[in-house]
């Protein structure tokens, strides 16, 4: 027989000669963070991808953050992606003319994850037609810049290379966002949520959200579930990725720009990467999240579990069994919270 009493810590009776007490709910550490304190990129985090070249859009990524007419504003403790409108012969797409300049900054092989919270707090200065900015996601054996022959030699979307959006606008349907998910291995599928306010949501700051376990990713606005995905039956998604911050303008989704417009911007306050821990019951991954140290008590493999140190082995498995019901209901958090202005 098995009874459970729910407080500030679960008690759990297993017939009546086996009496244990379970730790409080778990919560979580920050693993890496870019808080874009400086006044420019840290390189040591980001590759400027200035050989990205997709889905017909007219942008020449650069490295520039440092010009009068740069890409990349780090000042005042957010990231400025800037898109301008300069027409010339972008070298490092061998001398194709493109009408605008932009930003595109990757983590590969410099901030990977697996599993966990990945998190960033964002708002975009547009709404002109024509721009396309996104938070996203790839595998880490892409064979994208930057290439270390590491066996990065994927094809997107195949298995190493595929694709997860957080956050993906585009100014000719700007009441809403995309989630979504491209891959070989037919895993999760596209959810647009509907911003309350229509448009003028997106200028505004929000938090974008990704959990990811072994079983499942769910996606967050501001603490909010906007959907949950599947993932019991998929192939892929079980390696490391690392993470992108973009602004493309035209193309697929991008569309026809605005003829009058000259500049959109792109702003991050910060982006995360958390990890449950059993040492703390925070509840959220930000700038305020305490960091993990090398000495911390982290969970590690699949992070939508709780760890349960302390306990006995007997006890661990019943644990382990309870935190799987019940870690959809304890951390789940209706509304908006995130900060403002």
């Amino acid at each position: 027989m098995l009874s459970i009493l729910c407080s500030k810590k679960i008690w759990l009776i297993v017939s009546t000669s086996f009496l244990f007490t379970a730790p409080a709910f778990a919560g979580w550490e920050v693993q890496w963070i870019d808080k874009f304190d400086g006044d420019g990129v840290n390189w040591d985090n980001w590759t400027a991808q200035t050989k990205a070249n997709y889905n017909n859009e007219v942008q020449c990524y650069t490295d520039d953050d440092f010009s009068d007419a740069r890409n990349y504003d780090v000042s005042d403790g957010t990231l400025k992606i800037i898109a301008r409108k300069k027409t010339q012969n972008c070298a490092t797409l061998g001398g194709q003319q493109k009408t605008w300049t932009s930003g595109r900054l990757n983590s590969k092989d410099k901030q990977e994850f697996q599993y966990g919270r990945i998190e960033s707090r964002i708002r975009f200065h547009n709404l002109e037609a024509g721009s396309w900015p996104a938070f996203w996601l790839l595998e880490n054996r892409i064979a994208q810049q930057p290439n270390k022959g590491d066996n990065d030699f994927s094809h997107w979307p195949s298995a190493g290379s595929g694709e997860i959006d957080v956050w993906e606008w585009f100014s000719n349907q700007p009441s809403s966002y995309i989630t979504n998910f491209f891959n070989t291995s037919g895993c999760g599928s596209e959810y647009r949520y509907t911003y309350p306010n229509g448009a003028q949501d997106v200028l505004d700051w929000h938090s974008y959200a990704m959990e990811w376990s072994v079983n499942k990713i769910d996606f967050f606005i501001d603490e909010h579930l906007v959907v949950s995905q599947d993932l019991r039956s998929c192939t892929q998604y079980q390696e490391p990725m690392f993470a992108l911050l973009n602004v493309a303008m035209g193309g697929m989704l991008g569309g026809v720009i605005d003829p009058n417009l000259q500049q959109v911007t792109m702003e991050v306050d910060y982006i995360a990467h958390c990890k449950v821990t059993s040492i703390n019951d925070e509840q959220y991954c930000n700038e305020s999240t305490s960091v993990a140290d090398d000495s911390s008590d982290d969970t590690g493999g699949d992070t939508s579990t709780p760890s349960n140190a302390g306990s006995s082995a007997g006890s661990s498995s019943i644990w382990m069994m309870i935190s799987l019901l019940l870690m959809n209901t304890w951390r789940r958090r209706d509304g908006f919270s995130g900060r403002k202005g």
